[in-house]
């Protein structure tokens, strides 16, 4: 298993910055036109965390983390502050027969929808999880795998029935150096300065 189901401190990451990166190819044509080629299907997320300075209890805690998850061997959750929830996002349309579906989140840019992103989520927060049927919330009839994003009806929902979740959401993400290049510029004070963190894919 090269992920262990823990999350980075939050109080670490609120100060975290970056987002989502994709993969284009951009190909100069002698005519000054250009041809841009889509490399993944999926965007990859790469953060980066600045610990200037850390005293005590949270410098034991990264540096616990750290040895933890022996550098970049293992992946482990992120919450992303800037997006991290689910508000009523539909991820299927039943058939009446499929009972598994994939939580999903859908990004739109004026309605349109060929330009609409989405975005597989995998690592859901447990107990955040909100199921809905054309609107009504079912208490009960369901399960909901945290670490898969898969949520499962015990009835297939019905044909055209409209399938929406709330929740909130981490970040799978592992350590992007083997090296904890940390300074000690006094006693009890410590400086790790461009943490760099990157989604992985599960």
């Amino acid at each position: 298993m090269t992920f262990h189901d823990t999350r980075f401190p939050t109080r670490i990451s609120y100060g975290a910055t970056g987002g989502p990166r994709f993969s284009t190819t951009v190909q100069a044509l002698n005519s000054g036109h250009e041809q841009r080629n889509i490399n993944w299907s999926q965007a990859r997320r790469e953060y980066q965390v600045d610990i200037s300075p850390s005293r005590g209890a949270e410098w034991e805690e990264l540096l616990n983390f750290f040895h933890a998850r022996r550098g970049r061997a293992y992946g482990f959750r992120l919450k992303d502050f800037a997006d991290f929830k689910l508000d009523n996002g539909l991820i299927a349309v039943g058939d009446g027969v499929e009972k598994s579906f994939k939580i999903k989140k859908i990004y739109t840019n004026d309605d349109v929808s060929l330009w609409k992103y989405e975005r597989p989520l995998s690592k859901i927060v447990a107990g955040s999880i909100s199921v809905f049927l054309d609107g009504a919330e079912q208490l009960s009839g369901w399960s909901v795998d945290d670490n898969s994003g898969l949520v499962t009806f015990v009835s297939a929902p019905a044909n055209d029935a409209n399938i929406t979740v709330t929740c909130e959401f981490d970040v799978p993400v592992r350590f992007d150096s083997d090296l904890m290049a940390a300074s000690i510029p006094g006693p009890d004070i410590h400086h790790w300065q461009s943490i760099n963190l990157v989604e992985i894919r599960l």
